[in-house]
């Protein structure tokens, strides 16, 4: 499965089925803390276990800092 990440194209040996199976894939741990964008279409976090993820797909992730 090829993906565009962020502007930048990843290669997976699995075939991917929903975003969470990506944030997963990606070791991103907080998946509460990032938004996600897939094809110019904002995803809602209670999407992420349905949202199916499709080659080709061109994915932003933006990943929410704190500080003060």
């Amino acid at each position: 499965m090829i993906l565009k990440i962020n502007g930048e194209v990843k290669e997976f040996d699995k075939e991917l089925k929903t975003i969470k199976d990506l944030l997963t894939e990606l070791d991103i741990k907080r998946p509460e803390r990032v938004a996600v964008e897939i094809n110019k279409e904002i995803i809602m976090q209670s999407d992420f276990a349905h949202a199916a993820v499709k080659d080709d797909d061109s994915i932003e992730i933006v990943s929410f800092v704190g500080g003060g």
